[in-house]
């Protein structure tokens, strides 16, 4: 009786490799992101015959490689492009005319961009197509790993934009994990959470504005004084910062004469068109960009969405500022303190102005909310690192790199899973490098069903501001 169980299983044993190495022969065909199955793989497994990869094909891994590494390579250097104009009319949204960005696009630093934006998304669908065929399956532990490893990629680029990055990414990661919990019915939905996340963040960063700005990026703190229009760094130090005999009016500062709301209002008036200028970029790169083809279609329709877009966004900014100014002259006002400015006042007028976010549609409040996650964060890491106690936990070498890797293993797992959790901005970003995820239907649907949330959002919070 064992002989026969034995003879029976070691029968079962070769007809399973034999249909294994048939099913391997078979004619294959390719996913969105390129990756062979076979069509005999008809139910709902993901499970995939394991077998070996030949010749031809690893020419043809080969040459999709170098092909993925130019497209990318070349669309890096145009992002770069786009980024370095951006960059300078936010540093200085009222210049008069376009920057000349020539020379930093011939640079080391313009290669060194566009080199990890070509070798990224290679590297990626490469250990994507080598995971599926030598694991046997195509589950999400695919996406992570080769989004993760991928990731190190990063370490082309220098040390200060591998932070950047890996804030960058840690906020995006953060966010998508708590909108899969909420969608998942792990968290319960809290109305208006992304303009109380905003706020917390702005609260911090306005009070390092005024009181301690060795804590924020230099470039992102300039930008910063920019857009207050009459602020320098100068009347803010001796203002805000250094101690003083007596208070000292906004006149003697040399911000301004007479009442400070009739200023306040006459300088949000004239700031408008600056701010206009500054987000017309923002707002008309991602259209020619991700849009092209709907931009041809219904160009009345497109150019009717980009006007809305930019006068909210323009609002948004401008009462932003606006209330972060005059809740500092009033506070300072009515306290009469000689300096330095108590360290609640900035943070109370932070707290105030991100409430100016409710001006934007629903799905701009998300991506505002996680733009300012990354300085918040780099606050704290700067906090740390001035920390004798907390110093000595940062010294881990290529933490950036491994932090961003880390970072894309969720970012890349929720864009091939669950797009619906990442923004409709990171969504078209990770589409134009990366290609279609393996979802395409779904992603044409979140869209869609991302347009009818928001509305519902807005319908939503309207009731509740109804109540109050």
């Amino acid at each position: 009786m064992t002989e026969s169980n034995d003879a029976q299983q070691e029968q079962t044993e070769k007809d399973q490799t034999d249909i294994e190495s048939s099913v391997c022969n078979s004619t294959h065909h390719q996913n969105g992101n390129g990756v062979v199955y076979s069509n005999t793989n008809k139910g709902t497994t993901d499970d995939i015959p394991k077998c070996s990869l030949s010749e031809k094909e690893c020419w043809e891994l080969a040459t999709e490689f170098a092909k993925r590494f130019s497209k990318g390579f070349i669309s890096g250097v145009g992002v770069y492009t786009g980024v370095r104009i951006v960059t300078a009319l936010l540093k200085n949204p009222f210049r008069k005319s376009l920057p000349v960005i020539w020379q930093d696009v011939m640079s080391r630093d313009c290669a060194a961009v566009a080199g990890f934006l070509g070798l990224y998304p290679s590297v990626y669908h490469l250990l994507l197509k080598l995971l599926v065929r030598y694991r046997g399956r195509k589950d999400g532990w695919n996406y992570g790993v080769a989004g993760g490893v991928g990731g190190l990629s990063v370490a082309l680029l220098d040390s200060s934009r591998r932070q950047t990055l890996a804030f960058f990414t840690l906020s995006r990661a953060l966010g998508a994990g708590i909108s899969t919990l909420v969608t998942r019915g792990f968290l319960n939905h809290i109305p208006f959470f992304e303009v109380g996340v905003f706020s917390a963040c702005v609260s911090l960063i306005v009070h390092c504005t005024a009181m301690a700005p060795q804590y924020l990026n230099r470039g992102y703190y300039m930008s910063i004084i920019k857009w207050s229009r009459d602020y320098t760094d100068e009347r803010l130090t001796r203002a805000f910062r250094e101690p003083g005999p007596r208070f000292l009016t906004c006149a003697e500062i040399g911000l301004h004469e007479g009442s400070c709301t009739k200023h306040r209002v006459t300088d949000l008036l004239q700031s408008l068109s600056g701010f206009a200028k500054l987000y017309l970029p923002i707002h008309l790169i991602p259209v020619l960009i991700f849009k092209r083809g709907l931009l041809l279609k219904r160009p009345f329709f497109v150019l009717y969405s980009l006007s809305k877009n930019l006068a909210l966004s323009t609002a948004f900014l401008g009462l932003m500022v606006f209330l972060a100014k005059i809740v500092i002259c009033l506070l300072r006002n009515a306290l009469q303190r000689p300096p330095p400015l108590p360290g609640f006042i900035p943070a109370v007028a932070g707290a105030v102005c991100g409430l100016a976010l409710l001006l934007e549609r629903f799905s701009r409040r998300k991506e505002l909310a996680l733009f300012v996650i990354p300085h918040f964060l780099n606050i704290l890491y700067v906090a740390a690192e001035k920390s004798p106690a907390l110093k000595p936990f940062l010294r881990l070498p290529h933490g950036f790199t491994l932090v961003f890797a880390l970072s894309m293993t969720s970012v890349m797992h929720a864009y091939e899973r669950e797009p619906q959790s990442l923004t409709m901005l990171i969504n078209g970003v990770l589409r134009f490098f990366f290609g279609p995820s393996s979802n395409s239907t779904q992603n044409s649907k979140t869209s869609k069903t991302d347009t009818v949330k928001s509305d519902a959002e807005n319908e939503r919070n309207e009731e509740i501001l109804k109540k109050f």
